[in-house]
């Protein structure tokens, strides 16, 4: 039986409550408003707020209208686990998005965010390059800067490059918004639908949204939380099917923080070579090692144009700036003419702010200060999970960037440890938004970029203690 039209109109309303279009606190349109837009009688309306105040989810305040409940239920960790079962390819991408955004709400403890926080980004001097340049040359916002993107910031990419052993000139360097657009664009350029493309396991979930965007055929390659993708599985692999492109990060892997030897290197390369198939490298954390030395990347040592080079600034510098490039070898100029297509130029002011950033050796000195950090807070982290977590937790081996893999007992579901996680205001990631075929069903993703403190140490607390309640409920 239909339930009644406010009821209706009601549940309308509470999902998009849920969903996030009307955000705790926020006013909601009138009941004229509402009897308008759903094409209602006023009556009804008033049926459905006052449903609605029964429930919870809005309360009215005299004179001035309805408003969302300042606090609002989370989902069940129940709800989440059902989805996640489920064998529609459709809701498991839907619940991929939700578990997402979720985790990067700014009024939860964001261990499942994937940008540093601003603690750890040079916010002062990009406002003072920022405000130089509006006063200094405010025509700069009305200039188009069409493809390849900004002379001097390709120049001072390639002088930066010259740290990891890559020999560029400006023309070799497209630049692109961000990292995930410039991984889109090397395999648009490159491939057609259908084309198999293998990835490490798990894998950063934007090459997965990208592959499946594309139509391509997807093979996963264990990932050694240590040691990096198995060079072994992708030599079967490669014999097995023929592979168009490998896309890999050697440096500082999300999400395990794995970096493959140099060595490793060389023998990836090798095998690109003897299959002839194409590297896709995701460097966008080969600048974040702890070491003294930069990471040398798969490009330094392409002698047979087998590399197509991505990375940005999103990670270091200003993710809200969306500054990435890629260096496409022989593949350059279609990567460029499919640029110009899809997005006709980049924004003038951010390019030109983090060209001038980068020229005055300011970056180095920003560098060297976040590396400092992430290593101690990792330190932190891997204390904080010894004493927290089960015994049987373990955990990756990170040597740069400011993501932590936690591999959990068995018996603990990653992704109802994440719904339980939020009702703590509390967000991280479950495995499950890591691979496709394979099931990370209790591993999860810390960043531990964070403004350590005692909260922060509180919070993982609280997850260890949610860890063991399933335990114990097992």
């Amino acid at each position: 039986m239909d339930c009644p039209l406010y009821e209706k109109v009601a549940n309308n309303i509470e999902r998009q409550v849920h969903e996030g279009i009307f955000l705790p606190g926020a006013k909601i349109p009138s009941v004229r408003k509402s009897s308008k837009q759903m094409e209602v009688s006023v009556a009804t309306v008033l049926q459905a707020y006052s449903l609605l105040e029964d429930r919870g989810v809005i309360k009215a305040r005299p004179q001035k209208g309805y408003f969302v409940q300042e606090t609002q239920a989370l989902p069940k960790s129940e709800s989440f686990s059902q989805e996640i079962h489920s064998d529609n390819k459709e809701t498991l991408q839907a619940l991929r998005a939700r578990l997402l955004r979720s985790s990067e709400s700014e009024d939860i403890t964001q261990f499942g965010s994937a940008v540093p926080k601003s603690l750890f980004l040079p916010i002062r001097q990009l406002q003072r390059s920022v405000g130089r340049l509006m006063r200094l040359e405010p025509e700069i916002c009305t200039a188009y800067e069409f493809t390849p993107g900004n002379l001097n910031l390709r120049r001072q990419i390639a002088i930066r490059m010259l740290d990891g052993g890559c020999q560029l000139q400006p023309d070799d360097i497209t630049i692109t918004l961000g990292c995930q657009n410039a991984l889109m664009l090397a395999l648009q350029s490159i491939t057609k639908p259908g084309d198999t493309i293998a990835v490490e396991s798990p894998v950063y979930q934007g090459i997965l949204q990208v592959i499946e965007t594309l139509n391509l055929t997807l093979i996963e390659i264990p990932c050694d939380i240590r040691n990096g993708i198995s060079l072994n599985l992708l030599a079967e692999a490669a014999i097995r099917h023929d592979i168009r492109a490998c896309v890999v990060t050697p440096s500082n892997q999300n999400p395990t923080g794995a970096t493959l030897s140099n060595q490793a290197k060389k023998t990836l390369l090798t095998l690109a070579e003897k299959h002839d198939f194409l590297l896709i490298e995701d460097d966008v954390y080969g600048e974040l090692s702890y070491s003294d030395r930069r990471e040398r990347p798969l490009k330094a040592d392409d002698n047979s144009g087998h590399v197509i080079y991505c990375s940005s600034f999103s990670k270091s510098i200003a993710p809200g700036f969306r500054i990435g490039w890629v260096i496409g070898g022989k593949h350059q100029s279609k990567i460029e003419e499919l640029a110009y297509t899809q997005s006709l130029a980049i924004p003038t002011l951010t390019q030109t702010a983090i060209a001038n950033f980068l020229e005055n050796g300011a970056y180095d000195r920003h560098l060297r200060k976040t590396q400092q950090a992430y290593q101690e807070n990792l330190e932190r982290c891997l204390r904080a999970i010894a004493k927290y977590f089960p015994s049987e937790t373990q955990t990756s081996f990170p040597t740069g960037g400011f993501f932590l893999w936690v591999i959990l007992p068995e018996n603990v579901d990653a992704t109802i440890l994440h719904a339980a996680a939020l009702n703590h205001n509390i967000g991280l990631l479950p495995g499950l938004v890591f691979g496709i075929s394979t099931n990370y069903s209790h591993h999860i993703r810390l960043n531990y970029a964070l403004n350590w403190d005692s909260e922060i140490d509180a919070a993982l607390n609280i997850l260890g203690e949610l860890c063991q309640h399933q335990l114990n409920e097992g």
